[in-house]
């Protein structure tokens, strides 16, 4: 399993806002997480960066 770490830039009627957010699926799964919570479409997205990535092994 794999933590990746995104920063975003969303496009709305009164300017940008910048968005972190950690995604255990991926850009695409980053996407879909913003898109849900800020209720937005992907159009909105105008830029988004992997900041970090860090692997999780369980050596159990």
């Amino acid at each position: 399993m794999t933590i990746e770490i995104y920063t975003a830039t969303l496009t709305h009627d009164k300017g940008k806002m910048s968005l972190t957010v950690i995604s255990l699926s991926g850009e695409q799964g980053a996407k879909k997480q913003i898109m849900v919570s800020e209720g937005c479409p992907e159009s909105a997205i105008i830029k988004i960066e992997k900041l970090t990535a860090k692997s999780q092994y369980n050596t159990n």
